[in-house]
């Protein structure tokens, strides 16, 4: 079924142009399934005229896919924010399976941007190898307020989007299994970030255990 969306989504996206790169990468932000960095660059291997130079293309990359992606990046991005943000845990717990991350998921990912939400908002999505949806519920998850996760979320989307869209122009030929790659990394970042963070607690749960009473009194 999933394979039978992503393969409609881009041929509208030929016969459509830039409004299909909008639309389907708010649908790739929700359902999470679809490999997130395919849409993009599937825009640079589509809809980019071929034999143009870097700086050649550099034009039409930010006109057709960098603009519509990062403003529907941004906007698909509230879903998993709103569902972290307004209902917590027993939401994520209700719709995690569709999300694709489970609370334990979230709280990993909120240590990491613990003090420094902005910018690790910025630093995680614009690489193409960090979970979208995990950053986004684990901002929900600390009250980040809307304005600011808006903000960096569109900032931090527009690199996302030109270094996905050059990587699509340049490997038009190959872009889909490079796509599944980079989602593969993804998957593989998610879960080192919260084997990290499960690690750290229980080592911190095990000093606790071994100290000496007269200092866990103090």
């Amino acid at each position: 079924m999933i394979g039978d969306i992503t393969r409609w989504i881009m041929e509208m996206m030929q016969a459509h142009g830039p409004v299909v790169v909008f639309l389907g990468v708010i649908v790739e932000s929700i359902i999470v399934p679809i490999p997130s960095p395919l849409i993009i660059m599937g825009a640079g291997a589509l809809l980019i005229q071929p034999g143009l130079s870097w700086a050649g293309a550099f034009g039409p990359i930010v006109a057709k896919i960098v603009v519509p992606g990062a403003v529907a990046s941004t906007l698909g991005a509230y879903f998993a924010y709103g569902i972290a943000y307004w209902g917590g845990k027993p939401m994520v717990d209700r719709f995690g399976g569709f999300l694709g991350f489970d609370w334990n998921d979230i709280q990993g990912m909120e240590e990491r941007l613990k003090g420094r939400v902005p910018t690790m908002i910025f630093l995680l999505r614009a690489l193409p190898i960090v979970p979208l949806s995990l950053i986004s519920a684990a901002a929900g998850g600390l009250r980040l307020p809307l304005g600011q996760f808006t903000l960096w979320t569109f900032v931090g989307s527009i690199p996302r989007c030109l270094l996905l869209g050059y990587l699509g122009y340049l490997t038009r030929d190959t872009y889909e299994g490079l796509a599944k790659q980079i989602n593969t990394a993804e998957s593989l970042i998610s879960a080192a970030i919260v084997a990290g963070v499960m690690g750290i607690v229980l080592w911190l749960r095990a000093r606790m255990k071994s100290a000496p009473a007269g200092s866990k009194a103090k």
